[in-house]
């Protein structure tokens, strides 16, 4: 191996989606052993230094080969609603979007999330939107 492919590189490995599943420092010439753990479909890439960053999984995806930015789904995440069973918080999702809804990993198929309660209180829900789209966390206050 010459010097070149053992010099130390940030790097990524993702998936088909474009999500990142790792990310970290290693010797260049082992990237694609890196890939080769996750499966056949996932590959390694080396990140330059002035896109690395520790939480680069959270921020960005890969489309087309390129590191591109994440986009955020909601501007507001917080929302207040009365407990009454009818009244209702309302909001598109991205197609592939899932959440945790009593204890279980929901998918949304309409792409559409509404939730209602009779019971006062506060709900979280986490979301997991495709890789193109940050995942976020919505508390609803049903009072």
């Amino acid at each position: 191996m010459s010097t070149e492919e053992d010099v130390n590189v940030s790097y990524i490995v993702y998936g088909p989606d474009g999500r990142i599943r790792q990310s970290g420092d290693c010797a260049r010439s082992l990237l694609p052993i890196y890939a080769s753990i996750f499966g056949e479909e996932f590959q390694a890439m080396e990140v330059p230094s002035d896109r690395y960053h520790r939480d680069i999984d959270m921020r960005c995806y890969v489309l087309n080969g390129n590191i591109t930015d994440k986009s955020d789904v909601l501007t507001t995440t917080d929302f207040t609603i009365a407990a009454n069973g009818i009244e209702e918080v309302s909001f598109s999702v991205p197609t592939g979007t899932q959440t945790i809804h009593m204890g279980q990993l929901v998918a949304i198929d309409d792409d559409l999330f509404s939730f209602a309660s009779d019971i006062p209180g506060e709900f979280k829900f986490p979301f997991f939107p495709p890789a193109s789209h940050k995942d976020f966390e919505v508390t609803i206050h049903a009072i």
